[in-house]
């Protein structure tokens, strides 16, 4: 009975304070600002996506043309149907919500075309121009919003719950009258938690139904989002009823949400740097080109030693063949493989970053709501380095398939080039472990709750 008293009391006056309906008003403006731009991105991308393979399939219909000609041998130009022409599209499809998180995937490729004309050191050149750019914009999606600004909103409007009370002199006039320090607690939280959630999980389901995802990870989703809300709430709870000053409260806020929200994840991510730190790009780049001059010098000599390690394959050579076809293979076979191992050791660093970045997790929820809100969506680091080492795969697949004939000055057969199979992309599933994190977190949330609901009750 009293606490529903204290409830109609505080979300009354939660609706008649201008700087409070300010609060909730802007973070519901910028959860719809969130999702809104989140879809443009979207669209963007398969719009990319889907006018690149329209020229490809194009060329890739001419290609098995030509090659079908000169299979019964009609007349075809020397340069027509060659095995380094024969490109494949390696496209890294949005997940069905990465528009909630999109703002990881800024600096991720989302597509390669694969051939004999590309080495692994030139595979994703062309989103290393386009990421920078996507940044420029300055978004912010809907993760950043419920992770970063959810939380400062929420401890702003429940901070001063008691102190107010406290600094005033009235608890004691309140605990007289029969009012509840616990009620007014919980009736504060309550009022405040009920406009955010719902903005949030609202925000949740119109992406949900707007992209047709799959009713489960809308469930996972709102689950995150309450168990994130209820712990921030047990944080503003012991500040409520442990900090006697207002004053001093708001300066317990900016330092609570500083240290879990910003301070922590940049310490984690600084510390997993400078522990594991990645190669360096130039020496990337200077590995690719030292191969291809040498390669270049010792032409001849390579193919032979190609050749020798490849008996019996490939058909009889055509004398009117570019030599560049040649040169150019035995080039990017040389350059992966003095680059390879720099890739291999690249995205095993970042491996380990993410395994300290993870363990950070235990210290700050956020970095635990925000890994399984990214994998939820499908984007996330994991995904892209799938993708990335799924493109690697597959174009190592396709160079091994087009060698032969390549070096030999031969076309594939039609069998062998219907042989070589397309690129599907192969998402990974959300480990298990990633759920431990938030598990942790609940936990916490309840051990702050248990603290501040005892406090409350011998509160004056």
């Amino acid at each position: 009975m009293m606490f529903r008293f204290h409830f109609r009391h505080e979300w009354h006056s939660l609706w008649r304070t201008p700087v409070r309906i300010t609060l909730v008003a802007a973070y519901a403006i910028v959860s719809a600002w969130a999702i809104v731009d989140g879809f443009q991105w979207m669209d963007r991308v398969q719009e990319i996506q889907s006018n690149s393979p329209a020229d490809l399939l194009t060329d890739r219909e001419e290609w098995f043309a030509e090659l079908g000609k000169a299979e019964n041998g009609g007349d075809v130009s020397p340069y027509s149907a060659r095995p380094m022409n024969l490109t494949f599209l390696a496209l890294h499809p949005p997940g069905e919500l990465s528009m909630l998180a999109y703002r990881s995937e800024a600096m991720q490729p989302r597509l390669a075309l694969i051939s004999g004309w590309r080495s692994e050191a030139s595979l994703f050149r062309r989103y290393e121009v386009e990421g920078p750019s996507s940044l420029q914009l300055g978004r912010i999606d809907f993760v950043f919003v419920v992770t970063v600004v959810l939380p400062l909103v929420l401890l702003m409007l429940t901070f001063d719950v008691l102190s107010t009370e406290r600094f005033t002199g009235r608890i004691r006039l309140f605990l007289v009258q029969g009012g509840s320090a616990l009620g007014l607690l919980l009736a504060r939280m309550t009022a405040v938690l009920i406009p955010l959630v719902c903005i949030s999980v609202i925000g949740v389901i119109a992406a949900f139904l707007l992209a047709n995802a799959s009713v489960i990870h809308l469930v996972l989703w709102a689950v995150v989002v309450l168990t994130y809300a209820v712990f921030w709430a047990g944080v503003g709870a012991m500040i409520a009823v442990f900090i006697r000053q207002p004053v001093h409260g708001a300066l317990a806020v900016l330092a609570s949400w500083s240290i879990v929200v910003v301070f922590i994840p940049s310490a984690s991510q600084f510390l997993a740097q400078a522990m594991h730190p990645v190669p360096s790009r130039v020496s990337y780049l200077s590995e690719s080109r030292a191969a291809e001059g040498e390669t270049r010098r010792s032409l001849t000599e390579r193919a032979e030693i190609y050749m020798a390690e490849h008996p019996g394959q490939g058909n009889a050579g055509d004398e009117e063949v570019p030599g560049f076809y040649r040169a150019s293979y035995l080039s990017n076979i040389d350059i992966n493989a003095k680059t390879s191992p720099i890739a291999a050791e690249f995205e095993k660093q970042q491996e380990a970053q993410r395994d300290v970045v993870n363990v950070a997790r235990f210290l700050s929820p956020t970095l635990a709501v925000q890994d399984v809100m990214q994998r939820l969506s499908g984007a996330g680091l994991d995904r892209a380095a799938a993708f990335r080492r799924q493109s690697r795969s597959h174009l190592k697949e396709v160079l091994a398939s087009i060698g032969p004939a390549t070096v030999r000055g031969a076309r594939l057969s039609m069998s062998e080039a219907k042989a070589i199979p397309e690129f599907r992309f192969q998402p990974s599933q959300t480990p298990f472990i990633a759920w431990i994190g938030v598990v942790w977190m609940a936990l916490m949330a309840m051990l702050a709750w248990v603290i501040a609901l005892r406090q409350a009750r011998i509160a004056v």
